[in-house]
């Protein structure tokens, strides 16, 4: 008997989405197709409808949400949690937070960079460097993705692609020792990669397959694929 597959989330945030018929909309369909539950955090409500989802659940302050929006969503039987504006959370936290408490183990967020608030932007990718979320989570945005290893120690992450395609390593710690990664241009073995400087900008996938691994602090790895394209 095979064990039984990870539950999934796909949280939708109010930054940019893809339009309905792009590669990226296609693979947010083909998640829930595979069983993953739809939260959308406040304004992601109208960015999920924007690529044809439906969320489960709507998760926010609601300063987004107009009551005949919430009145239609009643009527729909979406579930719906408001929280007060004076909150110490962003709308996008607070969804992640309950994909993981009804107990997703790997989240997808669409919607959490772009949009006009780089502010939001950057307490996304901050966000995924939080050991308190218990789950594996990643940003996804057209072609890129974000991933952030280390939050517990040794990590190593696989990353599949095009020769060509960019990865960026851009630490969220003070440093981040013992960086090794296989499949790259400019190979690292037991790097500290330190906060600030930028050598860990721009490397290029030389395979398919790619591993980054740290031994100890938060590595950002930020994967832009090119279609093998310089």
């Amino acid at each position: 008997m095979q064990p039984p597959r990870p539950v999934r989330a796909l949280v939708i945030a109010d930054g940019d989405v893809p339009e309905a018929r792009t590669p990226l909309g296609d693979r947010l369909r083909r998640l829930v197709e595979d069983g993953a539950m739809v939260i959308a955090a406040d304004g992601g409500l109208a960015k999920a409808r924007t690529i044809g989802l439906v969320p489960s659940l709507v998760v926010g302050d609601g300063d987004s949400l107009a009551p005949d929006i919430l009145a239609r969503l009643a009527e729909d039987g979406v579930e719906v949690q408001i929280h007060a504006r004076a909150k110490d959370e962003s709308d996008t936290e607070l969804a992640i937070r309950e994909a993981v408490r009804r107990g997703a183990v790997e989240v997808v967020v669409a919607g959490g960079l772009g949009g006009l608030r780089f502010d939001h932007a950057l307490a996304n990718v901050l966000l995924l460097g939080s050991p308190e979320i218990q789950a594996s989570v990643a940003i996804v945005d057209g072609d890129t993705s974000v991933r952030v290893i280390g939050r517990h120690g040794r990590e190593e992450l696989e990353l599949f692609g095009l020769p060509g395609d960019v990865v960026s390593l851009l630490p969220l710690s003070d440093e981040v020792t013992g960086v090794s990664i296989t499949g790259f241009a400019f190979p690292l073995d037991g790097a500290t990669l330190r906060q600030g400087p930028t050598l860990g900008l721009s490397n290029e996938l030389v395979s398919a397959h790619a591993t980054v691994a740290v031994e100890r602090g938060r590595l950002a790895v930020i994967h832009v694929a090119t279609g093998g394209d310089r």
